[in-house]
């Protein structure tokens, strides 16, 4: 019985050596953004925007100039306001941490007044499972069903797919009344929470809550607009509750912001507030209240 006791023993531990370590990518939190730091073909340190919104990766045409792309085509870019004609580049190699990926497709956008090279979108995180940790500042890429993925003290919710824009449930309480539908998930927003335009006329909502400003932005489309800012009592998400935050209302006819499927779209001045962990595969998302729950709403 000793002995079969120590061949367990040696087993176990052979099983846990050869499992792989995540990668771990740091990043600095900008603005209430995330940017991390990549090897585009030959071109090391290339800035990124971090952007769970975006289905496919972008090179800001004012940086093509420091990394050496090839132009094959022009595709069509849908922004938040808008939709317009970009090109592409194709047969592109990505390195992030010790991951290397090949034949990735960027779309070139003009971000003028944009402080970074590109944009990081979900077609390079998928494969992984990925950690977001605010305290650490650190997204770690763990091999899909990574037993060693620690997720104890975390919300699980079901994570939606919607025209491959990741979305979860929630909802906002105002005047004792439940508004509830699929809101996505935007890490590359810096706002706190956008209603789509159907959703915000459907229920009126610029008549039930406070109108404390406006707002100004600009989509990827190149598209400016401006939209009112309006105080919401409360906000329901991964069965926790936050009071008063400052919302924008879209009044969008095209673009992701008119789309009719979802209510809305949560930015990373709220998303910063819990440390995440998307697992894409299994379709799941876990939510972890972290310190920067009490920092101020702009």
């Amino acid at each position: 019985m000793k002995h079969i006791l120590t061949l367990l023993t040696l087993s176990f531990f052979i099983i846990l050596s050869g499992q792989k370590k995540p990668a771990i990518l740091p990043f600095s939190l900008e603005n209430n953004s995330i940017y991390i730091y990549c090897k585009v073909n030959e071109t090391d340190s290339i800035k990124f925007l971090f952007d769970t919104g975006a289905d496919g990766s972008v090179i800001n045409s004012n940086s093509k100039k420091k990394i050496p792309l090839q132009i094959d085509g022009t595709s069509e870019n849908r922004g938040s306001n808008g939709v317009n004609t970009v090109d592409y580049s194709s047969l592109n190699t990505v390195q992030f941490g010790d991951i290397q990926k090949k034949e990735i497709r960027f779309t070139l956008i003009p971000y003028e007044s944009a402080h970074f090279d590109g944009v990081f979108g979900t077609d390079l995180m998928k494969g992984k499972t990925i950690e977001i940790n605010y305290h650490k500042k650190e997204i770690r890429l763990y091999e899909e069903n990574d037993p060693a993925l620690d997720i104890a003290g975390y919300e699980k919710m079901k994570l939606h797919m919607i025209d491959n824009y990741p979305a979860v449930e929630s909802s906002m309480i105002i005047n004792d009344k439940e508004y509830s539908g699929f809101f996505g998930l935007d890490s590359g927003a810096d706002d706190v929470l956008t209603i789509a335009s159907p959703f915000a006329k459907n229920n009126a909502l610029v008549k039930t809550m406070k109108t404390i400003g406006k707002a100004t932005a600009r989509g990827s489309d190149g598209s400016v607009y401006e939209m009112p800012v309006v105080l919401c009592p409360a906000v329901k998400f991964a069965q926790k509750f936050l009071y008063n935050l400052p919302i924008t209302l879209s009044a969008s006819t095209e673009g992701i912001d008119s789309t009719e499927k979802m209510a809305g779209f949560f930015g990373n001045q709220f998303l910063k507030r819990f440390d995440t962990v998307i697992d894409f595969k299994n379709g799941f998302i876990y939510f972890r209240l972290n310190e920067n729950l009490y920092s101020e709403f702009n």
